[in-house]
């Protein structure tokens, strides 16, 4: 099936056809010959030349997506959000995965296969040296930079939300796991749950603020350290449900009970958090959507339309209390 044959088929012309199904923008094409166009190819079966359209366009119609870690569930939510986006305008996504091999690596792989754009999620903008940005459009996911186009989520209100939430059940000794990184959002996570417990003028030993690995094994290990505190904290903020489940595992290995003895939150809300027992009291912060509010802003910043709306306020986070929490006993 061609062009042609959906032209004959929808009893318009060629160069409408090819406007309708270039989805651009710009055309100037009635609703409903738009629609009898598109069932048209609907009922002909037909699939646009990719290859074709990409050599008049100067597309690739490929976009490629670089995360810090596809270990982290959270990370493959963004992906997905990202790549349905992408498939809803025929376009293709390459992934790259910055654990082993660096990100800007990834992000010069991907410009010599020519992709029209590429969206960076957990890596920071030191990661990616000027060499690698160089004519190339680039969206960043939870990393501000005030140099490229990005979206974010609220990072420092997921921190506010688990202390709050704590300090509500009446916990004032409370411990912190989690990176010392350069990732924007660990960062702003542990700004403010800070910022929230000095508002209610709770103090923070600093044997309450544990540097570990954002994983489930740095997790275990941590929550192992504030165990060892004296007088250890009553409730603990996991800077991922990573952290918080191998917090959990080191609690159930000690004998110390959740939330009996301690109270633990965690961050993000993958859905593992619903999956172990107790259930993971989280902030959930909307992974899919950030992959998807990405993708937009991609394809809108190579179509050369405003984006303003897709940057200009980051994403909500919300708390999400399921069985990790409870009154202060002790």
């Amino acid at each position: 099936m061609t062009g042609h044959d959906v032209a004959a088929h929808a009893g318009v012309s060629q160069s409408t056809v090819s406007l309708v199904l270039s989805g651009n923008p710009r055309a100037r094409i009635g609703e409903a010959t738009r629609e009898r166009v598109l069932e048209a190819a609907r009922e002909l079966g037909y699939r646009p030349n990719l290859l074709a359209r990409g050599l008049v366009q100067r597309r690739s119609f490929a976009l490629g997506i670089v995360v810090s870690d596809l270990d982290n569930p959270f990370f493959t939510e963004v992906v997905s959000g990202a790549e349905r986006v992408a498939a809803e305008a025929d376009y293709g996504v390459l992934l790259g995965d910055a654990r082993e091999i660096p990100a800007a690596e990834h992000v010069m792989r991907l410009a010599e296969r020519q992709v029209d754009g590429v969206i960076v999620a957990g890596v920071g903008l030191d990661a990616l040296p000027d060499e690698t940005r160089e004519g190339l459009n680039l969206v960043l996911v939870d990393e501000p930079s005030g140099v490229l186009p990005g979206v974010a989520s609220d990072a420092a209100a997921a921190g506010r939300k688990a202390a709050r939430h704590l300090l509500e059940l009446g916990h004032t000794r409370l411990g912190f796991l989690g990176p010392a990184s350069p990732a924007h959002t660990f960062r702003m996570r542990e700004r403010g749950w800070v910022q929230a417990l000095r508002q209610a003028g709770c103090t923070i030993p600093s044997a309450y603020l544990v540097r570990t690995s954002a994983t489930v094994s740095g997790g275990q290990a941590g929550m192992r350290r504030l165990l060892s505190t004296d007088p250890r904290p009553t409730g603990v903020f996991c800077a991922n449900d990573l952290v918080a489940l191998g917090a959990l595992k080191a609690c159930a290995q000690a004998g110390v009970k959740v939330p009996g003895h301690i109270s633990v939150v965690g961050c993000d809300d993958i859905e593992m958090a619903r999956y172990v027992t107790p259930e993971l009291t989280t902030i959930l912060v909307p992974a899919r959507g950030l992959g998807a509010r990405a993708a937009r802003l991609l394809l809108l910043t190579l179509d050369g339309r405003d984006t303003g709306a897709l940057t200009g306020k980051a994403l909500g986070v919300e708390l999400v209390v399921r069985e990790t929490t409870a009154r202060r006993s002790i």
